[in-house]
């Protein structure tokens, strides 16, 4: 990255949890997203299924709250 600058938005969590031998889930997965713009959390999602979801999705579905303050990046 020569001569360009990055600005952090926000912080993506991911706790994949502990899924035993026997294919249950001793602790299931877990996700939240916080947007540092907005100082918004969306989550905690919790579940193999919904954290899979929550990740592909969170970037497009996140609306910034103009209303604190924020400005869309």
């Amino acid at each position: 990255m020569t001569g360009s600058r990055q600005q952090v938005t926000g912080a993506l969590f991911i706790d994949c949890g502990k899924q035993l031998k026997n294919g249950t889930w001793a602790q299931p997965p877990r996700a939240r997203y916080e947007c540092l713009t907005c100082r918004t959390t969306e989550g905690p999602v919790v579940g193999a299924a919904a954290v899979t979801a929550f990740v592909q999705t969170i970037r497009a579905r996140h609306q910034h709250h103009p209303s604190q303050g924020a400005q869309a990046a």
